[in-house]
């Protein structure tokens, strides 16, 4: 299928503080597909778009096709109910899966697991070696025995801009966090840098 790459980024009385962060991805993502990005361009047409939103708090879309064309969308970004009802994906993922690694507008993945269990607001993929992974929409971090940690890359993951910055500030470690854990858990967190951080109860 004809993807394109995507980044959603939270627009906040016209200022976008990950910006940098997000166009980091994309362009690595650009490279792994041998695809054409104007970083500069992608960049002054997200800033033009914050530009109309100097109030309010947006969800901004940059997309990018393969040939390089670039696009923005904005939508309202509506408050949704927290803690958030997940549970644990039926089957797992392969954790080797390209399209976990990067963020696109092909979600099949994804959305096969939502599909799955439609009366939940997440699920929690796991993979092949039974490790936990992320959430469909976020990074997975959990507190056990009073530490915050999240599954590395290697587990299927998806590199997050909140994640990220976590991991550099010390919020947050990685460790590889097998599907007994998430019984033993404190308590358990859905990550990105639309919403933050998000408690989860998991059904």
């Amino acid at each position: 299928m004809t993807f394109s790459l995507l980044e959603t980024l939270r627009l906040e009385a016209g200022e976008l503080p990950a910006l940098e962060a997000h166009l980091d991805r994309m362009e690595a993502s650009a490279r792994h597909f041998g695809w054409p990005l104007d970083r500069s361009a992608l960049r002054t047409l997200a800033w033009q778009r914050a530009a109309e939103h100097p109030v309010g708090v947006w969800r901004l879309r940059l997309l990018c096709a393969p040939d390089g064309e670039i696009v923005a969308q904005d939508l309202p970004l509506v408050d949704e109910p927290v803690p958030l009802l997940a549970a644990l994906a039926q089957t797992p993922v392969l954790s080797t899966d390209s399209r976990l690694a990067h963020k696109t507008t092909d979600r099949a993945v994804y959305e096969a697991h939502r599909a799955a269990q439609p009366d939940l607001q997440e699920v929690l993929l796991w993979n092949e070696r039974g490790e936990l992974a992320e959430f469909a929409t976020g990074n997975l971090v959990l507190r056990l025995e009073g530490e915050l940690l999240t599954p590395p890359l290697t587990a299927g993951v998806l590199p997050g801009v909140a994640r990220a910055a976590a991991l550099a500030s010390g919020r947050i470690v990685e460790a590889t966090l097998l599907r007994p854990l998430l019984a033993q858990a404190e308590e358990v967190w859905h990550l990105n840098s639309l919403r933050g951080w998000r408690p989860v109860v998991l059904g």
